[in-house]
């Protein structure tokens, strides 16, 4: 088989040995070095990641943002240069399976309606232990969470933006990312999207990567928490019914204290924040939702 070439596009923001260990995964693919192009965009690090990229991995396309833009946007501008039949977009804490990308490739070339397809995600930091075979979301009480049954090959509400396959051709048709997403939900979007034009979503068990979830948030923990709310209500209030969002705003609100004080993570005033920037910017919200 003619295996197309693919855009590996990664935002990086002060990763340290992340990228590099990445990078190094892609390296070792079982696919064709000429039919891959990797791209990286850095936000703004300041811990000499993005010079160490350069060092050791010249051939790497590299685009150097002043600050943190976010994921979407990083992620939309590797698109823009991008010269792939196919764009695999993924995290810098990333670790691709040898035959993952191969994988993926090979039974995305048997749908012709596939939009997104994505594979078996393990944590890094405890590698026999799955973190994601697809995600869903409560419409009522907007808790997350993985599917069960990770060896079936299934239609999931979203595929996580940690390792996510999209045919150019869907771009083309769909358009990027919501760049208005600042942490999460940008992905659960793009699926939602993808679904409403006619397309698929798809879980590949046999495409596997190993994930060190939550390490770029992590970096930032009062982004964390802030961006996670932010998004979450502005996806309900751009996506769901108006019963969903109300439900989901009741709930978030009568669980929070508890959540807050059993975690110790004080994501109290970051939800308050939240709530505000999102009645703030509810008119253009709004606008996405009739779009």
């Amino acid at each position: 088989m003619n295996l197309p070439k693919v855009s590996i596009i990664f935002p990086n923001y002060n990763g340290g040995k992340e990228p590099l260990d990445c990078i190094k995964s892609i390296k070792n693919l079982n696919y064709p070095k000429e039919k891959i192009a990797i791209i990286t965009i850095d936000n703004g690090s300041t811990d000499g990641s993005s010079l160490k990229i350069q060092k050791k991995f010249p051939e790497v396309i590299l685009i150097k943002n002043k600050k943190n833009l976010g994921f979407a946007k990083a992620i939309n501008q590797g698109i823009k240069l991008a010269k792939g039949q196919y764009i695999f977009i993924t995290n810098d804490d990333i670790v691709f399976e040898k035959n993952s990308l191969k994988n993926l490739i090979n039974y995305s070339q048997k749908l012709h309606d596939l939009a997104v397809l994505g594979g078996k995600i393990y944590l890094k930091s405890n590698p026999q232990k799955l973190a994601s075979c697809g995600y869903h979301m409560n419409p009522w009480t907007g808790n997350v969470g993985s599917y069960q049954e990770p060896n079936i090959i299934k239609e999931p509400e979203w595929i996580p933006g940690c390792a996510m396959l999209v045919p150019r051709k869907i771009l083309a048709k769909v358009g990027l990312l919501d760049d208005n997403f600042t942490y999460s939900f940008d992905d659960f979007d793009y699926c939602l999207r993808v679904k409403k034009a006619g397309f698929k979503v798809v879980y590949l068990p046999q495409a596997i990567f190993w994930h060190g979830e939550s390490t770029t948030a992590n970096r930032n923990r009062k982004l964390k928490h802030y961006g996670w709310y932010q998004s979450k209500l502005r996806f309900a209030i751009k996506n769901l019914s108006f019963s969903n969002i109300i439900s989901i705003l009741f709930c978030q609100i009568l669980t929070l204290p508890y959540i807050a004080v059993t975690r110790k993570d004080h994501r109290v005033i970051p939800f308050a924040k939240a709530l505000l920037w999102n009645l703030q910017n509810l008119r253009k919200t709004l606008k996405y939702r009739k779009r």
